[in-house]
């Protein structure tokens, strides 16, 4: 098994959305981070989601040089539960992203970050150029980033385009 870690940035925030994706055991030593060298956006439409008014857009991230936003690393995803994360996020490529460019909110935490073989962000080509954010899907995502601290809440609101 590699040591993997999976980089969750939107809906999978919201605690009762990832518990119905990882188990609690999994969850249970998850981490805020930075993760540096994206940017996050709603700019992807909805595969099966859609507000009432018609809107589709949910949350991506690409890479861009000198952006950055926060994310909450889940280390140490077993393959059982890595394959069900696969299938929810099937519609992203998954991105490696260098130890260096992941910083943990508390310093202590950084051996977590650095120890695995793998920290993986969910990305994909977005292609809405006017996007329209799902409101119960954005509300959602806001709801999750509270639950980590009001200064990770914050960060998300910051680091997130179309809030």
């Amino acid at each position: 098994m590699t040591d993997r870690g999976v980089l969750v940035y939107g809906s999978l925030l919201h605690e009762p959305t990832l518990a119905a994706t990882l188990s609690e055991g999994t969850v249970a030593d998850a981490i805020p981070v930075e993760v540096h060298g994206y940017r996050r956006r709603f700019d992807k439409a909805s595969a099966h989601r859609e507000g009432e008014g018609g809107e589709t857009a949910i949350l991506n991230v690409a890479p861009e040089p000198g952006a950055w936003l926060n994310a909450v690393l889940v280390p140490d995803v077993p393959d059982a539960e890595f394959t069900e994360y696969r299938k929810r996020e099937y519609r992203y490529d998954l991105v490696d992203v260098p130890p260096s460019d992941v910083l943990p909110y508390d310093a202590a935490d950084a051996t977590t970050v650095e120890r695995l073989d793998e920290r993986l962000i969910a990305t994909s080509e977005g292609g809405l150029d006017d996007p329209e954010p799902i409101p119960y899907y954005a509300a959602k995502c806001v709801e999750g980033a509270r639950g980590w601290g009001e200064d990770f809440l914050s960060d998300f609101l910051v680091t997130t385009d179309r809030v």
